[in-house]
């Protein structure tokens, strides 16, 4: 399954994985992809940081055929992905995701939430 991403150019896979693995992409929406594979039963989790699928391969995926189908629905989650580049997915990350993935704005929403936390828990009490 892995191989299958690789064989796309426009695919990266995050890291060096195992059984488990990410998979982004600098030319498109990656949850564009997730938009589309959900549709042939295909299921992942988003992701950020950057933006990204995460698959586990579990058994069910080891049958015979399911390596080969997977190829084929990636390859047509790839052409639309391009096809409705500039539009927004109907997808994004589930683990603390920003909707529609991370933006400026939202950085710096979270990094001033984070830094004001920080100074009030971090408070030296009075002597």
């Amino acid at each position: 399954m892995q191989d299958a991403v690789r064989n796309h150019r426009q695919l990266r896979i995050v890291g060096h994985p195992t059984f488990l693995f990410s998979f982004t992409s600098d030319d498109f929406d990656i949850y564009h992809v997730n938009d589309f594979m959900r549709q042939r039963g295909w299921r992942f989790n988003g992701q950020q940081y950057p933006n990204a699928l995460h698959m586990a391969v579990t058994r069910p995926q080891t049958q015979s055929g399911v390596a080969a189908s997977f190829a084929e629905d990636l390859a047509d989650a790839v052409a639309y992905a391009n096809d409705h580049a500039g539009e927004a997915a109907k997808s994004g990350a589930i683990y603390g995701g920003v909707a529609g993935g991370m933006t400026n704005d939202a950085d710096e929403f979270i990094r001033a939430v984070m830094a004001d936390m920080l100074d009030a828990q971090s408070v030296i009490p009075p002597g």
